[in-house]
């Protein structure tokens, strides 16, 4: 039975900017139609109560981090607190990857691409490429900068991204061969689900999200919150017609006109 997850939530718990509380994200989560929502904080949810809130929740919850690295935001699977900062370059990154690889964890890159185009040629805010007149054109440049080869994966579908900014993501995770996450990076119930994960099985507990995600049987969705699932990505074992006949009716994206502009 396949999963769907939304891997990138802020709540109260340990996001000082986020105003979800860790109730309404298992009421949301649960309207809407999750299987399960990665909680990834950038402070941490103090581990005990985490544990004793996810028990008591019918929604599916796993705990990670949001750290900060001088490569930009990396969602981290497996540690319990911050191991790197803004300072210290890939090497900074490098070491973070030692340290979860050590614990059997798992790295996504997220929103990579935030604020690439925004506005072109003038500045950026973008921490991959911070020179606005040396900013990657094509998805082939932007795929050879070396973080996308320090973590394990990267996150297409980013909820709070501008939709030319997923789509440019989409194209560098298929470049590289790689499956793409989805995640709203809600700090609200506005957007929670606007981008998610669905996996091919059945995924429940924090062991069986790292079995998946270490599996790469996963696609990126985008607009699961609005009832509208748009599949982010393609896999050999995605039976969109048994998904179909389940309550799961996959849309495709529109083809993408190559114009990387802010919208």
């Amino acid at each position: 039975m396949p999963s769907i997850f939304d891997l990138h939530v802020h709540t109260s718990k340990g996001s000082p900017d986020s105003g979800l509380s860790a109730e309404e994200m298992v009421e949301e989560g649960l309207r809407i139609g999750l299987t399960g929502a990665m909680a990834t904080e950038h402070n941490g949810w103090e581990k005990n109560d985490f544990v004793n809130f996810s028990a008591q929740s019918k929604l599916h919850l796993v705990n990670a981090l949001e750290v900060y690295t001088p490569m930009g935001h990396v969602i981290a699977l497996g540690i319990e607190q911050h191991v790197s900062g803004f300072a210290g370059g890939v090497e900074a990154v490098r070491e973070l990857r030692r340290i979860v690889d050590s614990v059997g964890g798992f790295l996504i890159i997220a929103h990579p691409f935030r604020f690439l185009f925004d506005p072109p040629g003038l500045y950026t805010q973008n921490k991959l490429f911070e020179d606005p007149a040396d900013l990657p054109i094509t998805p082939e440049r932007a795929a050879e900068h070396p973080i996308f080869e320090l973590v394990h994966e990267i996150e297409v579908v980013n909820g709070g991204n501008l939709e030319s900014e997923n789509r440019f993501t989409q194209e560098v995770v298929k470049i590289l061969g790689r499956s793409g996450t989805g995640g709203s990076d809600c700090h609200s119930t506005a957007g929670m689900g606007k981008g998610s994960t669905l996996f091919r099985g059945d995924v429940r507990t924090h062991a069986e999200l790292l079995e998946a995600l270490h599996s790469g049987e996963f696609v990126p969705l985008g607009e699961f919150h609005v009832g509208k699932p748009s599949l982010y990505g393609e896999a050999s074992w995605l039976d969109r017609e048994a998904l179909a006949k389940g309550g799961l009716d996959l849309a495709d994206l529109k083809p993408w006109n190559g114009e990387w502009l802010t919208e």
